[in-house]
Formats: C-alpha cells, structure tokens, sequence
C-alpha cells in the first residue's frame, strides 16, 4: 500500500529540515522593517553559507562588475528575495545530500536540476522577467519530490520508472507515477516545499511544472519551469529531438510569448555555463 502524500511529507519532516538561519531568514524577508545588513549579520552567522553565496556574487552568474566583498553588499546587489531563495535553495540540497537514495545517481539528479534552473533563468532573462533569478531556484528545486518518494517508496518508484519506459512515448513518468503510487513527484514536490514554508511561486514552479495549465498564480512562471524541464532533457542527452524529452505543452509558448525554436540556442546557451554553475551551486570551494 502506497504512502499518502501527507504521510510522505509527514515523514519527510523529520528528515529534511532546514537550518535555523534559512528558516529566520526567511522570515526576516517577509518583515519589511529587516534591513540589508540585518540579513547580512545572520548570514555571516554561517561561515560556510557566507562563503557559498560571496562565490556566486563574484561569479560570472551574476556578472557584476565591482566585486562583492561582504555579505550585506551581496544582499544590496542581488536583493533580498534572491538571497533568501538561493539560501533556501541551497539548504534543501544539502538537506536532501543526508538521505539515501540507493536507485538514483545523485550527481544525474542534480545535473538536470542544474539544467533546469538554467534554462528557467535564460527564459526569464530573454522575457525580461522580473526577479529572473528566483526562477533559476524554482528550476534546480522542480524535482525534489522524486528525491522524497525514491527514499521513501523506493520499490514502487523503481516499478513507475519501468512502466514509464516502457511506454515512453504513451505515458509520461508523472503518469506512471500515478498509476503505481497514485500520486507523483510534483504533487509530493509541491507539498513538501509548503512544508517547509518555500515561497509560493517556487511551491507552484514545483507542484505544476507537468501541468502548467493547472497553474493560476504564477502562470508565466510555470510555463518557464515547463519549458526549462524538457529542455534539460535535451541538453543532457545533447539532442534536439524532442521525442527524447518530457512533451512540451503547446500552449505554454502562446502563454510566454515565445516560438519552439528557440530550444537550439537554449540547450547550446545551457551547456556553456552547466559545469560552472553546478560548482559553484553544489560544490563551492
């Protein structure tokens, strides 16, 4: 009998938890009498988060051209809502590193997330989206649910991932998610990140990236996510073909107002800047 997404959450609780800092930071985001330097002062209570985020600041991520030097500088340059999303995002892999995942390659997993918020983040940034790098977080995060129910349920995830690949092209892995467990990885991914107080466009990135019709609040967004996932796909297996990703929802590129192709500069724009960025995100120095 499968877990309920309740119980899968329930139980995740006591197993991805985020540090004090990410949660009173996030707080702090919400209060609008915290200051700059007030989130400076906690960051820099985490030597090793301080050292994460002053890498990205100073990478060609961000591309600024005076170098950051202090933790309330970043917070100034990047902006509060950025800084609380990459710490948060941050937090929850690391969280997530502390649990065994025996039938899935970590590194594969974080690699199409990293993809993922990359090509979410190019998206936003030809769109002139506003807070273009929050959707890089949305993007690296869109999956965390996969991480929970392999942990969780793995003999059943493993007999989706097989059903899924038998009829690639008929029924997408969502879909035999739901037809083994009765519910999938983005519905359990939603849920876990109101768990953990996420914001709620990372928790509607998360929770609609296969149905971003099903999406109200944060349509553009989504479809960003949408779009990002399938292409990850693509830049992975270095291919254009679309047969060997995730189907695209048609209607996603009417809802963001781009053509489909712009999938090639996409996958050889991602490509140039995964490696990099997955060190900085993943493994700083």
């Amino acid at each position: 009998m499968s877990l309920s997404i309740e119980q899968l959450v329930e139980e995740a609780t006591g197993l991805v938890s985020l540090p004090a800092v990410a949660v009173r930071l996030n707080a702090m985001v919400n209060d609008p009498d915290s200051t700059a330097a007030d989130i400076g002062r906690l960051i820099s209570q985490d030597p090793a988060l301080t050292i994460r985020l002053l890498q990205l600041a100073n990478s060609p991520f961000y591309g600024l051209s005076h170098r950051v030097e202090t933790i309330t500088r970043a917070v100034a340059v990047i902006g509060t809502s950025q800084i609380r999303d990459l710490v948060l995002a941050t937090s929850v892999g690391r969280a997530f590193d502390r649990i065994p995942n025996e039938l899935m390659s970590m590194e594969a997993f974080w690699r199409h997330s990293v993809y993922c918020g990359l090509i979410a983040r190019i998206l936003a940034e030809d769109l002139n989206l506003r807070h273009g790098e929050s959707m890089f977080i949305a993007g690296l995060l869109h999956d965390i649910g996969r991480l929970l129910i392999f942990n969780r349920e793995p003999d059943e995830a493993h007999e989706a991932f097989l059903l899924g690949l038998q009829h690639l092209s008929t029924l997408p892995p969502h879909e035999a998610e739901r037809k083994i467990l009765g519910h999938d990885h983005a519905q359990v991914g939603g849920a876990l990140a109101a768990r953990l107080n996420l914001p709620q466009k990372l928790q509607d990135c998360i929770r609609y990236h296969h149905e971003p019709m099903n999406a109200t609040d944060h349509p553009v967004e989504v479809a960003l996510v949408h779009i990002a996932n399938s292409v990850a796909h693509m830049a992975e297996l270095d291919t254009q073909d679309p047969g060997d990703a995730p189907p695209i929802d048609p209607r996603v590129w009417e809802r963001v107002g781009l053509e489909p192709g712009v999938v090639r500069s996409l996958i050889e724009r991602a490509q140039q800047q995964v490696v990099e960025v997955e060190a900085l995100v993943l493994h700083p120095s």
